[in-house]
């Protein structure tokens, strides 16, 4: 989706999701991800936004994990109810098995199918952990 930079008037960009310092969080981004209206055919009203950072980059901390993501957060939240929507946050597992259960024409909340086909890994020590991690990346 083509959206008009606000710092920058006539210059248009792509809307990636990508949460940056440069790609504030922000309401009129919160229109552009609705308006782009991910959904799985026959489920309109489940809409997907999906939405990625690098928390680990130095540079990007207080945008993902400061004043602007609470700000954001908190309008996000406040305003849902004025907003007609209902949130939910997930991991991608578990928006994958959100989206599945509509591929199935699953009804309801969709917070009920988190864990509707892909289970949550459970370590239960660190040695599991690695057992895990290395039955992940063998070939």
């Amino acid at each position: 989706m083509l959206r008009v930079s606000p710092s920058r008037s006539r210059i248009a960009s792509i809307e990636n999701g990508a949460i940056t310092r440069r790609n504030p969080l922000s309401l009129s981004r919160l229109r552009l991800w609705k308006q782009a209206a991910i959904s799985v055919r026959g489920k309109p009203d489940w809409l997907f936004i999906k939405l990625h950072c690098h928390g680990m980059d130095p540079t990007q901390h207080d945008v993902v994990l400061g004043k602007p993501m609470r700000d954001f957060l908190r309008e996000l939240v406040d305003g849902a109810a004025h907003r007609d929507e209902n949130l939910h946050f997930v991991s991608a597992r578990e928006m994958v098995n959100i989206m599945l259960a509509a591929c199935d024409g699953r009804e309801g909340n969709p917070r009920e199918y988190r864990d509707y086909r892909f289970k949550r890994l459970r370590a239960t020590s660190p040695e599991r952990t690695l057992d895990v991690a290395s039955a992940v990346v063998k070939r």
